[in-house]
C-alpha cells in the first residue's frame, strides 16, 4: 500500500511540476514547495512534519532553495521509538535541532544517478557528513544513506526533491571514534582497554575505521572483573584482542547485505589481518541485520546497537568480543 501511495504521489507531483528528462525544473509554484508537500501527506510524513514545526527548518523549506530532504516516513519514526507524532512534539528542542537539519541537503541530489560505489560523501546543511551507497543486489539497484535504505527517490517539489527513508538518521555528534567511545558508559571497559594498549590515538585521526565494540558485559564474559583488571593485563594481549575487533574503512550494517552472496555468509578481514565471519540475518525475505563470529567464538556475537556515526568511522556495539582463541 505504501509503495502504491508513493508511486501515486510521484505521478501527481510530476503532473504539477515542469521537468525535463534529466532533472526537475524548479518553479515559483508555492503550493508544491517542500514544506507543503510534507504537511499535506500526513498519513506518511506527519512525524517529520511535527519535527519541522518545532524548529526553524519548516520555514527554510518554503524558500527557493533548492533543497533535498532525506525524509523518514512515519514507520521510520515508530521504529526509532516515537509512538505518535505527539511524542515528536514533546522531544527536546536540542534533539530536534540536531536531527532535522541532518536530513536536509543544499541542492537537488538525484541519488540514483551517483556512481555505483560505497559510502560516497555528502554534506548536510549543518556541515555534517553523510554517506550514500548505490549498489546492485540480486539484480535490484539499492540506494542507502548511512546504511539506511531509500524507499522512494526523487519525489519532486518546486524547490527541490524528497528521498523517502525507512529509518531516522542519527546525527553525527562526535568527530572521532575515540570521543564517541569515551562518551558511552556501556563501553567503559573497551575505552580503558584502548587507553592501556595506547590505541586511542589510532581512533583520533583522519583515517576511517569500523569497530565491533564489545560492551562492558562482553568484557566481563572474557574474565575482566573490573577496569583495574584490564589495566593490569599485558599490552600485547590487549592489542591482540582489540585489533581483531577493528577493521579498516567505514562499513555500515547494510553494506554487508549488499556485498554478501547467496550463502548469506562472508569473511571480513580485521585490522590484524585475520578474518571474522559475517552472517546475514533474515525475517522472511527481508534482511534485518548481521551477526559476527571470530575464529575462537563458539557462538555468534549479536549487534546491540548499529551504525553509530563518528567523523572518522562507524561503531557497532556487540554483546560478545570477537576472539581468535577459545
Amino acid at each position: 500500500m505504501k509503495k502504491m501511495f508513493y508511486a501515486g504521489l510521484f505521478v501527481l507531483l510530476l503532473a504539477s511540476c515542469k521537468k525535463d528528462e534529466e532533472a526537475p525544473v524548479l518553479s515559483n509554484n508555492l503550493s508544491n514547495r517542500l514544506n507543503y508537500i510534507i504537511d499535506d501527506n500526513k498519513f506518511n510524513f506527519s512525524f517529520f512534519n511535527a519535527a519541522l514545526k518545532r524548529t526553524a527548518y519548516g520555514k527554510l523549506l518554503m524558500q527557493d532553495g533548492p533543497y533535498t530532504v532525506l525524509l523518514p516516513d512515519n514507520n521510520a519514526f515508530m521504529k526509532a521509538g516515537y509512538g505518535t507524532a505527539d511524542r515528536v512534539l514533546t522531544e527536546s528542542a536540542t534533539v530536534l535541532n540536531q536531527m532535522v537539519p541532518y536530513h536536509i541537503l543544499s541542492g537537488t541530489w538525484e541519488l540514483n544517478k551517483l556512481p555505483f560505489a560505497f559510502n560516497q560523501e555528502l554534506t548536510a546543511i549543518t556541515g555534517k557528513k553523510l554517506y550514500v551507497t548505490r549498489w546492485v543486489k540480486n539484480s535490484d539497484t539499492i540506494l542507502t544513506i548511512n546504511g539506511t535504505k531509500i524507499l522512494t527517490y526523487n519525489l519532486p517539489a518546486t524547490n527541490g526533491l524528497i528521498q523517502v527513508l525507512d529509518q531516522v538518521l542519527q546525527p553525527m555528534v562526535y568527530e572521532t571514534l575515540s570521543d564517541a567511545l569515551s562518551s558511552d558508559t556501556s563501553l567503559t571497559f573497551l575505552n580503558v582497554a584502548l587507553q592501556t594498549a595506547n590505541m586511542k590515538s589510532l581512533l583520533s585521526g583522519s583515517k576511517a575505521y569500523t569497530i565491533f565494540a564489545p560492551n562492558n558485559k562482553a568484557f566481563r564474559a572474557l574474565g575482566f572483573a573490573s577496569t583495574d583488571s584490564i589495566r593490569q593485563t599485558p599490552v600485547s594481549k590487549l592489542t591482540e584482542l582489540l585489533t581483531y575487533n577493528i577493521l579498516d574503512g567505514r562499513r555500515f550494517i547494510y553494506d554487508y547485505v549488499l556485498t554478501t552472496g547467496a550463502t548469506d555468509k562472508a569473511q571480513q578481514a580485521m585490522l590484524n589481518g585475520n578474518n571474522i565471519t559475517v552472517t546475514l540475518l533474515k525475517s522472511g525475505v527481508n534482511y534485518t541485520g548481521i551477526s559476527v563470529t571470530g575464529i575462537g567464538n563458539t557462538t555468534a556475537s549479536g549487534i546491540v546497537k548499529s551504525n553509530v556515526m563518528a567523523g572518522n568511522g562507524v561503531i557497532h556495539i556487540t554483546d560478545q568480543a570477537l576472539k581468535e582463541n577459545q
